[in-house]
């Protein structure tokens, strides 16, 4: 037996070399599709049901009927889990992951007429001391070239699989050995191209307001967090004047919880990586998911 996670597949729980999607999916062939990543702490998903929710919002938005309604989506989702409950390492972190996609085969086949939808889910296993490492040292943003699609274009709240806008960016700051930094089409700070950015300035955390980023759940976790810390947040416009001025900075996403910042391209934060709310973040995330990241290093 293999021990691999077992994958979903359109009904069927398998091993990962038997599941088959054709290349003619509309997923494969048009990128039209939407997805979701939650993070999975000692095999327990996390926050999965904000997951759902945003993955049915998505649905929505791209009008695909995946053939599950919210409530099935996630006793599947369960059922998957349970599957594998023999075959995930104990002590770890894992994705799993939701890829659904308009499904179809005709090549060029009207996207209303295309279905049923193809619902994939699977459980990747996550280096966690690389992420680990991270935390004690932060990560390097820099600026792109590439500005982060406005919603006049495609809405930047949905999660959805045609990710070039986002791909180009991290090729962009990859080719300077950091992770991107994407700004909107007017100049403000939008959001790194698979996590969302803060910057702390005088006690206050600062974040892009929705209209320019995704919808991130560990974004919002981090709101209820600060709430809970008595940390002032606000949802605010603000440029790279501000990012310069910046006391820490940090990034979030459902992988990495809250990942400190140690500079955007020179501007550096004027506290040491992680600053002091970054840390009482982190601590916080370490509480709500039982699992420390500083304990893989």
């Amino acid at each position: 037996m293999s021990n691999e996670p077992l994958v979903y597949l359109n009904g069927e729980i398998l091993e990962q070399v038997d599941a088959r999607i054709s290349p003619f999916n509309r997923g494969f062939m048009w990128g039209d599709g939407v997805y979701e990543v939650t993070p999975c702490f000692n095999g327990e998903p996390y926050r999965l049901e904000d997951h759902m929710e945003r993955l049915f919002r998505s649905l929505r938005y791209i009008r695909i009927d995946p053939g599950l309604d919210r409530t099935k989506m996630t006793s599947e989702t369960l059922r998957l889990v349970a599957a594998n409950a023999d075959r995930l390492a104990s002590g770890v972190q894992y994705r799993l992951g939701h890829w659904v996609t308009r499904g179809g085969s005709p090549f060029a086949g009207a996207a209303e007429a295309e279905g049923p939808a193809t619902v994939f889910m699977f459980l990747d296993l996550v280096d966690t001391a690389a992420t680990a490492r991270k935390h004690e040292t932060g990560v390097r943003l820099s600026v792109t070239t590439t500005r982060r699609n406005p919603p006049e274009c495609i809405e930047t709240r949905a999660k959805i699989t045609s990710k070039m806008n986002q791909l180009l960016a991290e090729l962009d700051a990859g080719s300077r050995d950091s992770l991107s930094l994407m700004l909107d089409t007017d100049g403000n700070v939008a959001e790194n191209s698979v996590a969302n950015f803060f910057i702390v300035r005088e006690g206050v955390v600062w974040t892009a307001p929705e209209r320019n980023i995704l919808e991130g759940v560990t974004r919002k976790v981090v709101f209820e967090l600060c709430a809970r810390l008595s940390i002032p947040l606000e949802e605010r416009l603000f440029t790279m004047y501000d990012v310069a001025q910046a006391d820490e900075m940090f990034i979030t996403s459902s992988g990495i919880c809250a990942m400190p910042v140690c500079a955007v391209d020179d501007f550096i934060p004027h506290h040491p990586v992680p600053g002091p709310i970054t840390t009482q973040l982190i601590d916080a995330f370490t509480a709500d998911t039982g699992f420390d990241f500083r304990d893989h290093a």
